[in-house]
């Protein structure tokens, strides 16, 4: 995956702004944020104290990194898929391949607030199950569907060509327009050197000159899905939860000024009155020539009198404290997880863990997984009907084609031993009070357990092993006549 190069862009003013929000979204969440701190540290601190910090800018603390890497655990247990029709294949649509690269569009949803997914069946080379990509929304310009306005009708995939005839590498955009169905558009746009478009069709894919690639029952399709990290917020959501991204560049420009400040903690500022060095050099600092003399902690340096006075030497007492601005700059971290929509009570933090670490308690990303997981649940839907309608079309299957026809299990996050406990505790008291039923207390405790039939069939076989045990325990006990 890759951000778009800056001579490259959308047209309307709009498009621009948030190509620009989402793509530094995307490089914090990648850790490719590097220039981005450096800018930080730039307007946060004085010239001479900015150019010395960036060449050692501390990349450490990123919360948006953390709080998304640990949310983004709907894929992590592999979902369990169904149809209207018990006995269809789905293989060809679920593939391997799918739900790890879901991981990844989790990622880019909680970061970027949306992601695409480009789904594709490769007939021209002869394919036998669909592909997926996952695609940041800062390479794609949009037209909301009218009826559905957080979904497309057409779409512009900026990407990273290879010239047929040069093998040399170029950029252009995928144009697929649905907004007339009966007149589907597709093109390649090649970008210029200059940053102009150009009908590069011809020379990519001769084969689909005027015409559409994708159709199914007469209808043209669109190869792409947007994932929303909230429904019904238009196509892109792109300045939700800007706090969380502009607090984590804010972090990492402190946190570099921490750095900075520790090391003058452990080597304080050493000064001199009325004596000269015997060796020595000068150094600008803050636009003044001072001399300066270089530290050695294996040298002995020499020191003569610069007049009638005795002179003196000393070191400065640092202005940092380092464990309450360390202490400090934790509580800033801490807070900006609110905007991940985490409260104070998901996050912890152990002895064993780092005190600066933003750890998020298993309870709490199932909680705010549970919020995000109809919104995953519609696109993945669309995203499977998509699949399915390619599948048909070009793979020679029948399978369902309605997203509703479709439904998803997510596993997320597995229970600790302290929370599985504490479940089995409830579930207890409430089974010895009559408030369940042991089918009930069963399927509480094993969520895999689809049904009140199979977990009466689990009870009952359970009971029955009893009685054999039971039975056979009692044989063995029953004594012999020769022990009569």
């Amino acid at each position: 995956m890759y951000s778009a190069p800056s001579h490259i862009q959308p047209e309307s003013n709009e498009d621009k702004d948030r190509w620009r929000e989402q793509a530094l979204r995307y490089r914090l969440l990648t850790g490719a944020h590097i220039e981005d701190l450096r800018d930080e540290l730039r307007k946060l601190f004085a010239r001479e104290i900015a150019a010395d910090l960036e060449f050692h800018p501390d990349m450490s603390r990123n919360p948006l990194r953390m709080i998304v890497q640990q949310l983004a655990n709907l894929y992590q247990e592999t979902p369990k898929v169904r149809t209207d029709d018990a006995e269809a294949d789905l293989s060809p649509i679920v593939t391997p391949r799918l739900w790890p690269l879901q991981q990844q569009t989790e990622m880019l949803t909680l970061g970027i607030n949306e992601a695409v997914v480009r789904v594709d069946w490769e007939w021209w080379r002869g394919a036998t199950h669909a592909t997926y990509r996952p695609i940041s929304p800062d390479l794609i310009v949009a037209k909301p569907d009218p009826a559905m306005p957080d979904q497309p009708i057409a779409i512009e995939e900026l990407r990273s060509r290879v010239k047929p005839d040069t093998g040399k590498q170029c950029w252009a955009f995928d144009v697929y327009d649905i907004s007339d169905p009966q007149n589907p558009v597709f093109r390649i746009d090649a970008i210029s050197d200059k940053g102009s478009r150009y009908d590069a069709t011809s020379e990519f894919a001769p084969d689909l000159v005027g015409s559409y690639p994708y159709m199914h029952d007469g209808l043209p399709v669109l190869p792409y899905v947007i994932y929303h990290k909230r429904i019904g917020a238009g196509l892109f959501n792109y300045r939700d939860g800007i706090e969380l991204v502009r607090g984590s560049l804010r972090l990492a420009a402190l946190w570099s000024h921490w750095c900075d400040g520790y090391q003058n903690c452990a080597h304080p500022q050493r000064y001199a009155l009325d004596v000269d060095t015997q060796a020595g050099v000068t150094r600008s600092i803050g636009g003044v020539s001072v001399d300066v003399v270089p530290i050695d902690r294996k040298s002995i340096l020499k020191f003569r009198s610069a007049g009638p006075g005795t002179g003196s030497i000393g070191a400065m007492q640092p202005s940092m404290e380092p464990r309450s601005a360390a202490e400090a700059l934790r509580t800033y971290a801490h807070g900006l997880a609110i905007y991940a929509g985490l409260n104070p009570s998901d996050l912890q933090t152990t002895q064993a863990q780092s005190g600066y670490a933003i750890v998020v308690g298993r309870e709490g990303m199932r909680r705010v997984m549970k919020a995000r997981e109809p919104a995953f649940m519609a696109s993945d839907r669309l995203l499977l009907a998509t699949a399915a309608k390619l599948a048909n079309s070009y793979g020679g299957h029948s399978l369902p084609t309605e997203p509703s026809a479709y439904s998803i299990e997510y596993r997320g996050a597995k229970e600790s031993d302290t929370e599985r406990k504490a479940k089995a505790e409830l579930v207890r008291a409430e089974l010895d009070m009559g408030l369940i039923s042991k089918v009930d207390a069963l399927r509480a405790l094993h969520p895999e357990i689809e049904s009140d039939e199979e977990a009466i069939e689990r009870l009952l076989r359970v009971e029955r092993l009893q009685q054999i045990l039971t039975t056979s325990t009692a044989d063995d006990t029953t004594p012999t006549g020769d022990q009569q």
